[in-house]
């Protein structure tokens, strides 16, 4: 009896094992065919594999320029203008004026720069200004900084073009290239501001000229000012007042984890990116001293502007993509009608249809595979290059996009989604163009194909 049962037991593994060997015979019979299949006609799959290998290098390059230059422009904002987080006195965002500006003693300043991922901790007083020397006047913004946070902030040294940098208790200005040109004042001349100060004061000092900044954009050189955070307090009669706090931190997926430890630290809300829409019902609760906005919330309307021009960029990549697409399928229906004969033939020594579907299929993936995969490997490296070496413009355009407040450079983004994202809509093109062979082959009629 158990002589029998291990009989069985044997015969049921040995038809097991030769099921699995068939079916890795079968599918190394089908990989072979698959290749062969390809590469049988040279001309058209080099055809198949140029046209994708061409969209997927354009679209590639396209989007990574557009992308590597608007990333560019919000981080050297969020950098030198704005900050990843912002803190202000409730109702400074709605109403800039003097009397919102808010008040903060230097340790809580302190206790903010030790939050972990927060790299910079700027004060700053921004108010507005009439500059006046000899008989030319201009309005201006000046910005009251303190000299060595805002060196680790902005860099600002580096855009010194003539004259010395400030020290923390210096009472002299900073002014733009542009400003100097404007009011034709240099190193050692002697401004004059007239302004706002707190609770309708009036605010009027001089100050000395120590050096001339070249600023990221025109406007910016045209119409800025820098004087320190003491010099600024006194101008518009506020000590220990700032309009706003800027903050810099190191990782932004942890944005939100940085807001609500700053949030815990002044004692306020939240206006966060997702609370934007409910920003009024969320600021008629609050009666607290101050509010902390995210980046996504001060920088509402140049990421819509980015969006727009994504959007843009989404629909010349669909029209390229759609004439490949058209392409694709226009060599599909060729080859499928040129093999019709064959198809009949393979069916007929037993071939079932399922398989046939699959092995044309596959033949097609495999094309579109090989032309995205060739076009990733060529862009990949030169974008890597362009990220870390951007190509500097020059001439026309260069003075066009810095107008507009963007820096003459053309960057390249690496991000993985730029290439993920043409092997997506590769895949999907692939996908639509086989229906075609697929249905042909299900619905062939062997006796009308001889």
């Amino acid at each position: 009896m158990i002589y029998l049962i291990n009989m069985i037991f044997q015969n049921q593994k040995n038809h097991v094992n030769q099921k699995n060997h068939s079916s890795d015979k079968n599918q190394k019979i089908m990989l072979k065919l698959i290749y062969r299949n390809v590469w049988r006609n040279k001309r058209r799959t080099i055809i198949t594999i140029s046209s994708v290998f061409f969209a997927v290098i354009f679209c590639v390059i396209y989007s990574s320029f557009e992308k590597g230059m608007w990333s560019r422009m919000i981080e050297n904002t969020l950098n030198t203008q704005a900050g990843h987080i912002q803190i202000h006195a409730r109702g400074f965002w709605d109403d800039k004026v003097v009397d919102n500006f808010m008040f903060m003693n230097a340790e809580t300043i302190a206790e903010l720069d030790r939050i972990d991922n927060i790299t910079n901790v700027s004060p700053r007083v921004e108010t507005f200004a009439m500059a006046s020397f000899e008989t030319t006047s201009k309005g201006i913004a000046v910005i009251g900084v303190s000299p060595e946070r805002e060196a680790q902030k902005s860099n600002l040294p580096s855009r010194l073009v003539r004259g010395e940098y400030l020290t923390e208790t210096d009472d002299g200005i900073l002014i733009g290239e542009g400003l100097s040109r404007f009011l034709r004042a240099e190193i050692g001349d002697t401004l004059a501001l007239i302004g706002q100060g707190f609770q309708g004061a009036s605010a009027a000092q001089l100050f000395v000229v120590r050096g001339v900044v070249s600023l990221m954009t025109i406007e910016m050189d045209n119409s800025i000012a820098y004087i320190t955070l003491p010099a600024a307090q006194q101008f518009i009669d506020m000590p220990d007042g700032y309009s706003g706090i800027l903050i810099s931190i190191q990782n932004n997926n942890r944005l939100n984890e940085t807001m609500k430890a700053v949030s815990s630290v002044v004692n306020s809300f939240i206006v966060d990116s997702d609370e934007i829409a409910n920003y009024e019902t969320i600021k008629l609760q609050n009666y607290q001293t101050y509010e902390v906005l995210s980046w996504h919330f001060t920088m509402e309307r140049l990421l819509q502007t980015s969006e727009s021009n994504r959007a843009f960029l989404v629909l010349i990549m669909g029209i390229l993509y759609m004439i490949v697409g058209f392409g694709i399928l226009g060599t599909v229906i060729m080859m499928t009608n040129e093999r019709m004969r064959e198809f009949c033939v393979m069916i007929s020594l037993g071939m079932s249809r399922a398989r046939l579907a699959t092995i044309v299929s596959m033949e097609l993936f495999l094309k579109s595979l090989i032309g995205t995969a060739l076009a990733i490997a060529a862009t990949l490296p030169v974008a890597h290059y362009f990220h870390a070496n951007p190509i500097p413009l020059t001439g026309e355009l260069a003075v066009t996009l810095t107008q507009f407040g963007i820096e003459p450079l053309l960057p390249l983004a690496t991000d993985a989604s730029i290439f993920t994202d043409q092997i997506i809509t590769i895949l999907v093109i692939s996908l639509i163009a086989i229906i075609y062979p697929v249905r042909k082959i299900l619905k062939l009629n062997l006796s009308k194909n001889k």
